[in-house]
């Protein structure tokens, strides 16, 4: 009877070892089949925007702008409380010492200058003895000076889904020489703005300025706070 149950127990072994590797090459199969290449959906990276391009890394710069010659020009809008206006235009050529430093000469060969409706306030008041209040200040006839530019960082920015453009953040900072009628005065500058690149030679540039600069107003010339807009566009030679 013994005989007869290890009989039995080594057919039952053998049966349970067969029916494992069926089971196995089955399931071989199976996998084959499901991991079939033909199944596998299409990469869609190629046809991704180039919105999506460069995520997570650090940007690249757009150009190289080490050793090259500039031409930079743009208009100058003052946002003071004074009496007039102090309106210019720009023309300043200069140079790139590096893709992150550019230093121009600075030079502003006009100015638009209009008198404010304060003026015409101050001037329907009177003194105690008739005669009428002034607001008398010299017209600015020329600029001449220095700015250095620091561009430290590089970015992008998406025109919709399919087109970006990049660009440059910079720190401004410059000293110039204001020529008014039959007097000159100081002025110093600290802005910060962006250079949008329109392509390899051409940028359309912004900045806002922070202006410590001299006046003359009625005979009296002392330094005010001015904060200045501009816009413009940089040439790369």
């Amino acid at each position: 009877m013994n005989q007869t149950l290890i009989v039995s127990l080594r057919h039952l072994a053998l049966s349970v070892v067969l029916g494992l590797g069926a089971f196995s090459s089955g399931s071989s199969a199976f996998a084959v089949e499901a991991l079939d290449p033909a199944l596998r959906p299409e990469s869609i990276q190629g046809n991704a925007s180039r919105v999506f391009n460069d995520m997570g890394v650090v940007q690249r710069k757009a150009m190289s702008k080490d050793e090259r010659f500039l031409l930079s020009t743009y208009g100058s809008f003052d946002f003071s409380d004074g009496p007039y206006t102090n309106y210019s235009i720009n023309v300043n050529p200069g140079f790139a010492l590096s893709d992150f430093l550019e230093v121009y000469v600075n030079y502003a060969p006009s100015f638009l200058v209009s008198a404010r409706p304060i003026v015409q306030t101050v001037r329907r008041l009177q003194f105690e003895d008739g005669s009428p209040a002034m607001l008398v200040s010299p017209r600015p006839r020329s600029q001449l000076g220095l700015e250095l530019l620091w561009a430290p960082a590089y970015g992008k920015d998406s025109l919709g889904m399919h087109r970006v453009i990049r660009s440059d953040t910079f720190l401004k900072f410059g000293v110039s020489r204001i020529q008014f009628d039959g007097d000159s005065g100081l002025k110093y500058v600290a802005g910060v703005g962006k250079t949008y690149f329109m392509g390899r030679s051409l940028g359309f540039r912004i900045c806002i300025d922070y202006s410590y600069m001299q006046t003359i107003l009625n005979n009296l010339k002392q330094f005010q706070s001015i904060v200045f807009a501009e816009a413009g566009l940089v040439l790369y030679i």
